[in-house]
Order: structure tokens, then C-alpha cells, then sequence
């Protein structure tokens, strides 16, 4: 996946720390009402949520292969991936490789999520000491 060039913000007080923004917002914990909910079929919930792309990833390493199914001939995953998480990169990507058909669809589900898990933790600094910074530079702004 390339990725445009990341906004990042510098603060004097984090001694040269850079933050993504963008990979912040991504790999965020959203809270319960944004969560995504698995089902296997309509009425028929898994017991799965996930808030976050970790906790995605970890659904989709464990929900059954029907409910993988469901929800992506419904889109739901690229979906909630765009419009709750920001990822607009991300869902088309899972969109290509649905239509690609080669190999096992949670094999390649969990390919993407990781390596895109691992390039937003790689692009930003998430220490405790950057979302604080954040936050402040929110708050005050």
C-alpha cells in the first residue's frame, strides 16, 4: 500500500517526537456505539466486536468463515473501515482482494490488516507522552 505523505505535528515540549495524525485517528479505540458487531447472518450476532483495527484483526483471525462471508458480499467491513476508522486506503484495498479470489479470504484479510497495522505504528510515534501532546494541542487550539 503506498501512502501519501502523513501529516505530522512537532512540539517543542516532546523533544522532536513527530505524531502522525492521520495513523493516530486510524489505529484509535472508538467508543461502543462505533464499534463494528459481527454476525454470521442477519439476527444471528457472533459475540464479536471489535473498537479498534487490532481488535478487528483478532475478530477476523477467530469469527467463523460465514461470518467473514457476510460481511464482506454486504461491505460492511470496508464500510466501517472507511467511514468509522478513516481508512479509506484500507477498505479499498480489502475490496481488491475480495474480488481477487486467491487463496483463503482470511488469510488475506489478516496479510492487509497487519502490514497496514504495522505501517501506521511505523509512520507515528504512539507513546502515552504524543497523545498527550495531542491532546493539548487540541485543547488549546
Amino acid at each position: 500500500m503506498s501512502r501519501k505523505s502523513p501529516k505530522k505535528t512537532r512540539n517543542q515540549k516532546s523533544r522532536g517526537l513527530e505524531v502522525d495524525i492521520d495513523a493516530v485517528k486510524i489505529l484509535r479505540t472508538v467508543n461502543n456505539e462505533e464499534a463494528f458487531y459481527f454476525y454470521e447472518a442477519i439476527g444471528k450476532p457472533t459475540g464479536e466486536c471489535a473498537r479498534s483495527l487490532s481488535d478487528f484483526l483478532k475478530s477476523v483471525e477467530s469469527v467463523k468463515t460465514e461470518s467473514l462471508l457476510f460481511h464482506l458480499q454486504r461491505k460492511d467491513f470496508q464500510n466501517w473501515i472507511e467511514k468509522t476508522i478513516g481508512d479509506p486506503e484500507l477498505a479499498r484495498t480489502i475490496e481488491k482482494a475480495v474480488r481477487s479470489r486467491s487463496g483463503d479470504i482470511r488469510t488475506r484479510i489478516r496479510s492487509i490488516l497487519e502490514e497496514r497495522i504495522r505501517e501506521l505504528s511505523e509512520t507515528s510515534a504512539l507513546t502515552v507522552e504524543a497523545d498527550l501532546t495531542l491532546a493539548s494541542q487540541w485543547i488549546t487550539s
